[in-house]
């Protein structure tokens, strides 16, 4: 058995046990169509050089009004990026008023999503709250519509179970062509958070997109689509110092287009762990030292073109270190380092085609700067990174930026 059944078969444990979605992986964007997937060997590690800081991530884990920015170049022609906004208002006691929007693109081109509204009502004397939730449209055939039972208070000790119907009022108002769904899309949510005195955090959601078929308007062709995604992250604080913690997320999607003529389909799984230690040194300073291990799988078929079915896989682990240096009243310097061992593979089952097998170490070095405010509660990083396995043909190997506000 390979390690990514085993190390999937625990994290599928731990999301059945009790992480808010930082972003739902792999979900439908609204786009029926199934896009190419480009990875180059250097693509995780990239990626992950992009993050925020693993410190900055517990402390976003209590932000309930704030704005996340990160983007940074994967290859000439391609841009990681992901955004988090949340807004938060009490209208009276009783009623709360929020908006989110979280996407994360980095293996395939996506539709920005409209913004989640939701209308949230908390009785005086109980310990749960129902919310509307939706995401309006200018076209109501796009509209989504659904509901939500929360036990707790958001953003910790709580669980909420939400449902979102997709699309919900496309048969009745969709009076552009003469396309339908023949299954409905819609969504479940079910997610929770555990703060034990402020030493051990547990957040882990799990969500099911329910499989969904639509019929094009020439009545023939056919788009099928379904999905599951999960996260879990749990952080220790040993002490003022020292925290330890650990991050699962993954997703599997299986996706269709089928106009009688010509079939294509795509099954996608993705599974990331990572574990990591961060401390805080003398005047500020930070130090993180972690171990990230990805595995992505794609798989496509067309049956009357069996040179355009194949199986991709794509993996990497590596270790990586940070270490972040305020000197001076609004401005930080920060060094990282990630050296991992990268894999990919392509096999054909056209027997004329040639498989493709690929092998290496990846190493970067990635130099910041960052300007922060006297509160400390926006900071803006300017990051370059350098490519250490190639310093002769190619050293510099891209730029990215980061922005996070507190509202």
């Amino acid at each position: 058995m390979k390690l990514y059944d085993y190390l999937k078969r625990g994290s599928i444990l731990m999301s059945l046990a009790a992480v808010i979605p930082e972003y739902a992986l792999g979900t439908w964007d609204g786009e029926p169509s199934i896009d190419d997937i480009n990875f180059n060997m250097e693509s995780f590690i990239d990626i992950n050089s992009y993050q925020f800081r693993r410190s900055e991530q517990v402390k976003w884990y209590d932000v309930e009004n704030g704005l996340r920015i990160s983007a940074g170049s994967l290859e000439t022609n391609l841009l990681y990026l992901s955004t988090d906004l949340r807004l938060k208002q009490d209208i009276t006691p009783n009623v709360i008023v929020r908006l989110n929007i979280n996407d994360e693109e980095f293996f395939e081109p996506r539709e920005f999503p409209r913004p989640l509204l939701e209308l949230e009502y908390i009785p005086t004397s109980l310990p749960v709250s129902l919310s509307l939730i939706g995401n309006p449209a200018y076209a109501k055939r796009d509209a989504d519509l659904g509901f939500a039972v929360t036990v707790g208070q958001r953003p910790w000790n709580y669980f909420r179970a939400a449902w979102l119907n997709s699309d919900y009022y496309f048969n009745d108002k969709n009076e552009l062509d003469e396309s339908y769904y023949k299954k409905e899309p819609s969504q479940l949510t079910l997610e929770a958070a555990y703060n034990w005195e402020d030493r051990y955090k547990l957040r882990i959601s799990w969500q099911d997109n329910n499989p969904l078929e639509l019929v094009f308007d020439d009545q023939i062709a056919v788009f099928a689509y379904e999905n599951q995604n999960y996260q879990a992250t749990f952080d220790y604080r040993y002490d003022t110092i020292h925290n330890f913690g650990l991050s699962i997320r993954g997703f599997e999607t299986s996706q269709s287009h089928d106009d009688s003529v010509s079939r294509r389909s795509q099954d996608i799984r993705y599974f990331s762990i990572d574990g990591y230690w961060f401390l805080y040194l003398e005047q500020s300073d930070e130090w993180t030292l972690g171990m990230k291990y990805d595995d992505f799988i794609n798989e496509e078929r067309t049956p009357e073109d069996m040179t355009s079915s194949f199986d991709f896989t794509y993996t990497t682990i590596q270790i990586y270190s940070t270490f972040y240096h305020p000197y001076s009243t609004n401005y930080a310097w920060e060094l990282g380092l990630h050296i991992g061992r990268a894999r990919q593979k392509h096999q054909y089952l056209d027997p004329s085609q040639s498989n493709t097998s690929e092998d290496r170490i990846e190493a970067k070095l990635r130099t910041a700067w960052e300007l922060f405010s006297s509160n400390k509660s926006s900071a803006l990083t300017f990051a370059m990174s350098f490519n250490l396995d190639e310093l002769k043909s190619d050293p510099f190997d891209g730029g990215s930026i980061r922005l996070q506000t507190k509202f």
